[in-house]
């Protein structure tokens, strides 16, 4: 159980994917302008990189590494699992909430060159990548808790920093500084901010 903690608030807080590991910016500085977009966003990148690793997790464990080809076809295979999710993704999301799928734009279909995604999917079967103070070589239910992790802590990030943007589009700031100069650097004093956690629990 202790384990699974460690694992859990590595991927969510210590290392976060989006403020530590720089991993993902492109949605996150794209979608991050307004709130409703950001938590749609959320719940998408929540669906697709859980249901994405662990599906590259069985084709990793049963499928590539038995046949000894993992090293060579590791990255083909999973940008085939996370685009079809994607595509599922955006079906639904057209068909229940057109204003949704209309306000994500370009970034949606993104989703599947999201390197955040395919980061996750890599590093919950094949490690190395983050260089974690942890034992690898995860279990179904150790990547599962790890890639949970990894998405709720980029919504956190992206949904928190959404509700920062709202605010500063109507702060009395220097018009040279208004849109994505002031959100750089934004992001970059939050990014110091979780530095702050670096080391805790001895992770």
């Amino acid at each position: 159980m202790e384990r699974l903690f460690l694992i859990f608030l590595a991927a969510f807080l210590i290392n976060n994917i989006l403020l530590i590991r720089f991993i993902g910016l492109c949605p996150f500085f794209g979608v991050s302008s307004r709130f409703e977009t950001s938590i749609g966003m959320s719940m998408a990148v929540i669906f697709v990189m859980t249901l994405s690793s662990m599906v590259c997790w069985g084709v990793w464990n049963f499928l590539l590494n038995p046949l000894g080809v993992g090293d060579f076809l590791y990255i083909p295979a999973f940008i085939l699992v996370i685009a079809s999710l994607v595509q599922f993704v955006e079906m639904v999301i057209r068909k229940v909430s057109p204003a949704l799928f209309k306000a994500m734009g370009i970034y949606l279909p993104l989703i599947t060159t999201n390197c955040a995604v395919l980061a996750a999917a890599t590093e919950s079967v094949k490690p190395g990548f983050w260089k974690l103070s942890l034992e690898y070589n995860y279990s179904l239910g150790e990547a599962l808790v790890y890639t949970i992790g990894i998405a709720l802590g980029f919504s956190m990030v992206i949904i928190m920093f959404a509700a920062m943007r709202e605010r500063i589009e109507i702060a009395p700031i220097p018009r040279s500084f208004k849109g994505f100069p002031i959100a750089f650097i934004a992001a970059g004093l939050s990014s110091l901010a979780f530095l702050g956690f670096k080391g805790l629990f001895g992770i």
